[in-house]
């Protein structure tokens, strides 16, 4: 039998409002309205984010799979800046998008793959429209 504390509390939650950062950086706070029009708010440690990051593209493209039925679906944004530049590690080149509405990741890349990308792009150009997914490691 499960007591209280080991049954997580559900909370439906309608819109992520807002967020914050602890003045320290040790902390974050999102800001939700609830499903009866309450304010709620989860406080987590900064450490959480790069979990959140790595799990959020994983979870849309499978919600977006599960509610179309098509596993070819995932979220797809618009490069609006593209930037490039040299890491701090001579081996490592950080590539930057960014979108129109300011949503931005980088990406460190090795010379190889680098020149990969640029011969990926180079394929897709002369292939036209029916080219297939380029994968490089």
């Amino acid at each position: 039998m499960l007591s209280d504390k080991t049954v997580p509390r559900l909370s439906i939650v309608q819109k992520l409002t807002t967020f914050n950062i602890a003045a320290d950086g040790t902390r974050f706070l999102m800001n939700f309205i609830s499903g009866d029009g309450d304010h709620a708010c989860l406080s987590l440690p900064t450490e959480c984010l790069t979990e959140l990051i790595m799990t959020l593209p994983r979870m849309m493209r499978q919600a977006l799979r599960a509610r179309h039925h098509d596993e070819s679906l995932r979220l797809v944004y618009p490069a609006d800046k593209i930037s490039i530049e040299q890491s701090s590690d001579p081996r490592t080149i950080i590539v930057t998008l960014t979108t129109p509405d300011g949503f931005e990741v980088s990406f460190g890349l090795t010379r190889q793959q680098m020149t990969v990308f640029g011969a990926a792009v180079e394929a897709v150009e002369r292939g036209g429209p029916d080219i297939q997914t380029t994968v490089f490691n």
